[in-house]
């Protein structure tokens, strides 16, 4: 079963809370991140009702080349393959696309963050080399990184992550 997949029932949400938001959550580069042929970044956001309607991103990368500080390297909502090196082209900095928002039932659910990659194997490396950024309806754009108090970065397994993000999305 995937992570999106549904484990049981929905969770029940209180009377009267019907409310959702839109989010978008991306991976940035926090130095220099090298990629090559082969690497890939699922980003997705769940609920306790399953995985958010539209939030799925795919990012493919189909040739070596260097992300700069600040460069985005993956983002939910929209399936990204690079195979042009735009710095070398003379087309801008490389990087994804920008995430698009996904509805999540606010308030109410814990919202995790999942991400399953090859590039990041271990957490101290995706602590290391990468921050995030949580994108809200209206333009809003707060920054963190995997060590912050507010969220809470859980180890599936080597390349696998949950980030709980709750707390960030209830500022």
């Amino acid at each position: 079963m995937g992570y999106c997949a549904r484990r049981g029932p929905p969770a029940r949400r209180p009377q009267g809370v019907s409310r959702t938001v839109k989010i978008g959550l991306e991976l940035v580069a926090h130095r220099p991140v090298e990629v090559r042929l082969g690497t890939f970044f699922e980003t997705w956001i769940a609920t306790a009702g399953g995985c958010a309607r539209r939030s799925l991103g795919r990012d493919e990368y189909h040739l070596r080349l260097a992300i700069a500080p600040g460069g985005r390297l993956a983002a939910t909502g929209r399936t990204h393959i690079c195979q042009v090196d735009l710095e070398a082209a003379g087309l801008g900095p490389n990087g994804a696309r920008q995430a698009l928002l996904a509805p999540v039932p606010w308030p109410g659910d814990q919202v995790l963050w999942g991400i399953r990659t090859n590039c990041f194997l271990d957490p101290a490396d995706l602590r290391a080399s990468a921050r995030a950024r949580l994108l809200t309806e209206g333009g809003r754009v707060r920054e963190f990184d995997f060590a912050d108090d507010r969220v809470d970065l859980q180890v599936v397994a080597p390349g696998r992550y949950l980030i709980d993000v709750t707390r960030l999305l209830a500022e």
